[in-house]
């Protein structure tokens, strides 16, 4: 207890410390990562496969977040440390920024800290973000990055403030489509403020719309030459669970964006209840120009999302999806907080330490869990034994590493490309993997999937614009043990060995 005080009067005295107390716990989210499985997530493994390639596009995400990984990994090689320093970088990015934006409308410091610590406590921060989230987390950063230039442009207007606020508006725009609902909303929010307005006139704004133009030009091209495999696969993922009533799908649409706010806002307002009880009550209705601005940008975006999705005929509107308007959410409750002159003094360490149990309670559980999961014969994505299974195959074929490797899903590709990063890296299912050269096909290869061998014969397509003979191909199979499963359960693999020449 008396160490928790000596915190307490530490934090109310500087507010400061908790950027750096928010550094730390993204560093301990590294090391814990690591550490707790080579074996990847979905928006994982996908990330390390496309990291072989400098793309304008890949596929229905904007490429942002994948010039991040590329530049990493080719910095450091493949591994889980990459994907783990890209996300967790990013992350911490978006709370420092934040706390900038919030410093210039702030006056009390203790209450830029509650911002910062209010964006780890949305879930999509603290819980999912640290299980597998990627292109939503770089939407985040660069909301973070838009608010704390545009807010700048409002209040001390200069050239660099209207770049800057260009720059982030680009780097959102090829982050995450949705990202372009954010400046529209805030720039409709400001027009009901003469004072504001002003600042849309100005001729500094042509150099920032140049600057975002030139960020988007390159994917731009690319989604014009493209635009069905740009947008394809996200109106797929809103209509998920069309039932073919029109009427019906949009209800249900409206009806999951209503829950995806609940789930996304709630979380937020309790633990601000936690740190200012009563006083948050009474603040709801104190009121000035900044809530009124970023009350209207909030609204204005959940508006947007609902139209969107009533255009769109969305049946499921995710929490991941408005996690970019809701960040602005702990913005507004600090300056409806200020409005109302609240007693802030003690209020740090009522928020940070059930916030920090949140976090920090999230990643060790995750770490934790596939090691005692497995008792129960709960298997998860971070115990399937994909890298084992190739390092034994390899093994096998007396010390013969494979010029390329051929995977029947992201989770083999991905593993393949830790346990033999030199070797050139296939998956059919991303159409924009070149095709094998000849130097390549003279090398040997190697062919793996998970399940029966019937998975060769779907490949076989494939393995011909590859230029490879799929008949004569002899399939093996190997079981392998789940990751800390102690021997107890096992994964059925395919692999068969392409000789030079085939």
């Amino acid at each position: 207890m008396r160490a928790m005080r000596r915190i307490s009067d530490a934090l109310a005295r500087r507010p400061d410390l908790i950027l750096w107390l928010i550094a730390a716990y993204y560093v301990l989210a590294i090391i814990l990562r690591v550490l707790r499985s080579e074996a990847l997530e979905s928006d994982e493994a996908e990330q390390l496969y496309q990291s072989q390639f400098f793309l304008m596009g890949y596929g229905r995400q904007p490429p942002f977040y994948n010039w991040l990984q590329y530049g990493v990994v080719h910095l450091t090689g493949p591994s889980v440390f990459a994907l783990s320093l890209v996300k967790n970088l990013l992350l911490f990015l978006t709370c420092a920024l934040y706390g900038l934006a919030a410093r210039v409308l702030l006056k009390d410091q203790r209450l830029v800290a509650i911002a910062m610590i209010g964006v780890i406590a949305m879930p999509a921060v603290s819980v999912m973000a640290q299980r597998d989230l990627t292109h939503a987390l770089a939407t985040l950063f660069a909301v973070s990055l838009f608010f704390y230039g545009f807010l700048r442009t409002l209040t001390r207007p200069s050239l660099w403030t209207y770049l800057l606020t260009g720059i982030a508006v680009g780097f959102g725009l090829i982050a995450k489509y949705n990202f372009v609902i954010v400046p529209v909303a805030a720039i409709l929010a400001i027009l009901p403020e003469p004072e504001m307005r002003k600042r849309i006139l100005d001729w500094r704004l042509i150099p920032a719309l140049a600057v975002t133009a030139v960020i988007c030009l390159p994917h731009g091209l690319w989604v014009l030459g493209n635009l069905s495999e740009a947008t394809a696969g996200t109106i797929k993922a809103m209509r998920e669970d069309a039932s073919g009533n029109p009427l019906l799908d949009r209800l249900s649409g409206i009806g999951t964006l209503f829950v995806a706010i609940l789930t996304g806002g709630l979380p937020v307002l309790a633990f601000f209840l936690i740190a200012f009880r009563r006083s948050l009550v009474d603040a709801w209705r104190a009121t000035n120009q900044w809530t009124r601005v970023i009350g209207r940008t909030l609204v204005i975006c959940l508006i947007a999302v609902g139209l969107i999705g009533l255009g769109f005929g969305a049946t499921t509107i995710s929490e991941k999806w408005l996690s970019p308007f809701l960040v602005l959410l702990p913005l507004y409750l600090c300056l409806k907080l200020e409005a109302a002159n609240t007693e802030t003094s003690r209020s740090i360490p009522r928020l940070l330490f059930p916030v920090a149990v949140l976090a920090l309670g999230f990643v060790v559980y995750i770490a934790l869990g596939n090691v005692i999961g497995p008792l129960f014969g709960n298997y998860t994505k971070e115990n399937l034994p994909s890298g084992p299974f190739i390092e034994q195959v390899v093994a096998e074929h007396a010390g013969a590493r494979p010029g390329y490797v051929i995977a029947a899903d992201p989770y083999l590709a991905a593993s393949a490309r830790l346990e033999l990063p030199q070797a050139r890296v296939l998956l059919p299912s991303f159409g924009q993997t070149p095709v094998l050269a000849e130097a390549e096909r003279n090398q040997p290869g190697l062919i793996v999937w998970q399940g029966s061998d019937d998975m060769l014969v779907a490949l076989k397509p494939y393995l011909q614009a590859n230029g490879i003979v799929a008949e004569g191909l002899v399939p093996a199979t190997r079981a392998v043990p789940y990751l800390f499963s102690g021997g107890q359960d096992s994964v059925a693999f395919g692999y068969a060995w392409v000789e030079p020449g085939r």
